[in-house]
């Protein structure tokens, strides 16, 4: 559920991030209007639970004039009221609101004064404490092109005493519920971390395939991670262990008892919040999109400290959120189809009588 401004006609989209520019408002899926200050939209909307995803409320004028496509494609440099809550947690559940407060943030940070002003180089940051004295809400105006770069903006500012604060503290802050205001065009952006949903779930575990173990625990791992670096680390060790000795030990079983291993064939899946980029490795083997594009080009920069002829990554750098999380679908999506996979050639070795008692020791 959502919140825009009271009295506002508002049109609210909504779309997973994209490797493009994030203001690209061609990319926006249409997901309802209101003249009310709040709209129902199925959490079936919001993304990918767990992902990071982005809602837009469009005012709407007599005649579409200014045209709605033409404010949401602006590329001219202007004003933008930008805005987070730091949090204890790394989800709060709470509802979209496009009106929180300083009260509706917290941290393990405090300070005497009503607010605090931190100048970096990407411009001042204003800190907000909530009752309790902690400080619960960054503020920053700045001048961006779009309101994926404001947000930017205020990412890598706050970013600059956010680190420093967690380590004089030793802990945790979370930054969600990113808000930015583009103030000419009356585009309001929300962004954060789609829901997770309720399911029904069978009580029974006799099936599970012990060597899963060990992928079920990343798996979990990845679901709680608040970070998409370390998200993708857990994945992408799924693929690892699932090609480098789970899939060729059972094969060999089979191999052994002049059986062919089971089909399908490990192949990346579709998905509808599939970024562009990815696309382009549907219906491909998940061990060539793994070698191509995912050791190469991510499990490198994350698992090492600096890359040889590159700068070290930050990892609370905007660019590097959005890159881990925009190609964090689909290694998730991946994941699932190779432990799929496992159990369902797991399955039909039983099935043919042979001997897997080996495969335990894989756990271990």
């Amino acid at each position: 559920m959502t919140k825009s401004s009271p009295g506002r006609k508002s049109r609210k989209a909504a779309r997973k991030s994209a490797l493009s520019d994030k203001s690209e408002g061609a990319a926006w899926r249409f997901v309802g209007t209101s003249q009310e200050p709040r709209i129902e939209i199925p959490i079936e909307k919001l993304g990918h639970p767990g992902s990071l995803s982005e809602l837009h409320v469009v005012a709407q004028f007599p005649n579409d004039i200014p045209s709605e496509h033409s404010r949401r494609t602006d590329r001219i440099e202007r004003t933008f009221e930008t805005s987070a809550l730091l949090s204890t947690t790394q989800n709060p559940k709470r509802d979209l609101n496009f009106q929180t407060n300083e009260e509706d943030g917290s941290s393990y940070f405090l300070f005497e004064p009503p607010a605090l002003r931190v100048d970096t180089p990407w411009g001042p940051v204003t800190v907000r404490k909530n009752r309790k004295g902690e400080s619960a809400l960054v503020k920053m105006t700045c001048e961006a092109r779009s309101s994926t770069e404001a947000l930017e903006r205020l990412q890598r500012a706050t970013a600059t005493f956010l680190d420093h604060w967690a380590y004089e503290a030793v802990a945790p802050v979370y930054l969600t519920m990113l808000r930015a205001r583009d103030v000419k065009n009356h585009i309001e952006t929300l962004q954060f971390v789609s829901p997770f949903r309720s399911s029904t779930i069978s009580p029974s575990t006799t099936e599970i395939p012990t060597p899963l173990r060990p992928m079920f625990a990343l798996y979990r791992e990845s679901l709680c991670s608040a970070s998409p670096l370390y998200k993708f680390l857990c994945l992408y060790k799924i693929l690892e262990g699932y090609f480098g000795r789970l899939k060729p030990t059972l094969s060999k079983i089979f191999r052994d008892a002049g059986l062919q291993y089971p089909l399908p064939r490990d192949l990346v899946p579709d998905h509808p919040d599939l970024e562009t980029d990815m696309r382009a490795y549907v219906g491909q083997s998940i061990s060539k999109f793994r070698d191509e594009l995912l050791t190469t080009n991510f499990r490198v920069a994350v698992a090492h400290f600096e890359k040889e002829g590159e700068s070290p990554l930050i990892a609370s750098d905007p660019g590097q959120i959005n890159r881990f999380s925009q190609i964090g679908l689909a290694v998730e999506l991946c994941a699932r189809v190779v432990i799929e996979s496992y159990q369902k050639a797991f399955k039909e070795a039983i099935v043919s009588g042979l001997d897997v008692s080996s495969l335990s020791e894989i756990s271990n």
